[in-house]
């Protein structure tokens, strides 16, 4: 976890200052340099410049224990939270630290004790403990864990303390004695090992600042995850067919079928148009041919569909296999005896043609795309609009309210002439 855990304490002499700072690194000279201590004081020494307690993990993580942090910056900002953790950041209450925010400098969670000490004012030390983090709300994710561990190392402290406290009572009740002397000098602040008794105060200390990163780190980890990835987490399915399949866009070559450039030449550029335009929005397009083969025209047709296997959703059939249907709707493909080809439709190609069937247009007036090219453009193009489809009919789904989606289609760039095909390709090609 990307945070500092600091031990701070109340100094009679210099005031709130850190004590004690353990902190992630990758950087071994930190293991080895001194710490800049300006301060000689035996309150406010712990382990002193030169001494660093060092722990790595399995990962390669190095968890470094010194006096101070090598950065200039976090030493300001961690004498800040010193500072406002011991004077005005504190709570009465038993129920954990307090968390406070700052977004020039930083985030931090304090909990603020009191040790028991015979040579101070008031026979007690104020003593704090920190964790300063940038992230805030990974600070507010584990401040429940972190803040449990705090309380249990201020009580083990406070508990070496009243034992250290208890016995220099029984030999000299300071209390009485000041109250008979009058004496108020009460000389250097005592080092935290006096205070407790222990000499490996500090080792301990490292040991449980080190388990709070390390616990941070496990409780909750920050991830990175693309769109592809979040999508796949979510719901594996959601990404069949769209831009994040491994095979969305492979064109496969298929000697059944012909380019468009080619489809266009044989059946004219207004004939085309009208086919392009029944093909996309769904309008059943049935084909009478005499010399050229039916399928051929049926398979590159169906190449600019999200999928040619869905039989439902493909719309374009032979009449040697279905009888012409009478529906006035239905646009019939009749070769001539000339091999030429005409159209009979009893709709019209409207004034503003569906989005993908004009770049689909412009894509093949594009001298510099050959087939392949083309072929593999428009596949692009067609997967794009399928997770277009896609989005609007989870939106819908999920609000219930067609008027709920209009925002969204604006930002997706559907405008009104995109509805019909909109509409075909949710109902045809999106199975959520």
């Amino acid at each position: 976890m990307n945070a500092i855990v600091g031990l701070c304490h109340f100094c009679e002499a210099h005031g709130p200052r850190p004590l004690f700072c353990t902190f992630t690194t990758d950087n071994e000279a930190h293991t080895t340099e001194s710490s800049n201590c300006a301060v000689q004081c035996s309150g406010c020494t712990s382990v002193g410049p030169e001494t660093v307690y060092v722990s790595r993990d399995d990962d390669g993580i190095i968890f470094c224990s010194r006096e101070s942090v090598p950065n200039a910056d976090v030493t300001a900002f961690l004498r800040q939270a010193a500072l406002r953790s011991i004077t005005c950041e504190v709570s009465w209450s038993k129920e954990g630290g307090v968390v406070y925010f700052s977004d020039t400098q930083g985030h931090v969670l304090s909990l603020m004790f009191h040790l028991k000490d015979t040579r101070a004012r008031g026979l007690k030390r104020l003593f704090s403990i920190v964790v300063l983090m940038k992230d805030k709300m990974l600070l507010l994710n584990v401040t429940p864990v972190l803040s449990e561990h705090m309380q249990k190392i201020a009580k083990e402290l406070q508990q070496s303390a009243d034992l250290v406290y208890d016995n220099e009572q029984s030999i000299c009740s300071q209390r009485a004695l000041r109250l008979k002397t009058g004496r108020n000098d009460f000389g250097q602040s005592r080092s935290l090992t006096q205070l407790t008794g222990d000499n490996d105060i500090f080792k301990k200390l490292h040991s449980h600042f080190t388990w709070m990163l390390r616990t941070g780190a496990v409780t909750y980890s920050e991830t990175l995850y693309t769109s592809q990835d979040l999508l796949k987490k979510l719901n594996p399915e959601m990404t069949n067919g769209t831009v994040f399949d491994d095979n969305a866009c492979l064109v496969t070559e298929n000697e059944d079928s012909m380019s468009l450039r080619e489809l266009e030449n044989l059946l004219t550029n207004a004939v085309f148009r009208i086919i392009l335009y029944c093909t996309l929005t769904g309008i059943d397009i049935e084909i009478k041919s005499k010399q050229t083969d039916p399928s051929k025209i049926i398979n590159t047709l169906s190449r600019l569909l999200p999928s040619s296997s869905n039989s439902n959703g493909l719309k374009i059939r032979p009449v040697t296999l279905v009888p012409v249907t009478q529906s006035p709707d239905v646009c019939i493909l009749e070769e001539m005896d000339n091999s030429s080809f005409s159209c009979k439709w009893s709709g019209t190609l409207p004034t503003k043609c569906p989005t993908l069937m004009n770049k689909i247009m412009i894509a093949m007036t594009n001298t510099k795309f050959n087939d392949v090219v083309l072929h593999q453009h428009i596949k692009s193009l067609t997967v794009e609009w399928l997770g277009i489809a896609k989005t609007i009919k989870m939106a819908l789904q999920s609000s219930g309210k067609p008027d709920a989606v209009t925002k969204l289609k604006q930002i997706l760039g559907v405008s009104p002439k995109d509805e019909l095909l909109v509409n075909y390709w949710s109902q045809s090609f999106c199975c959520l």
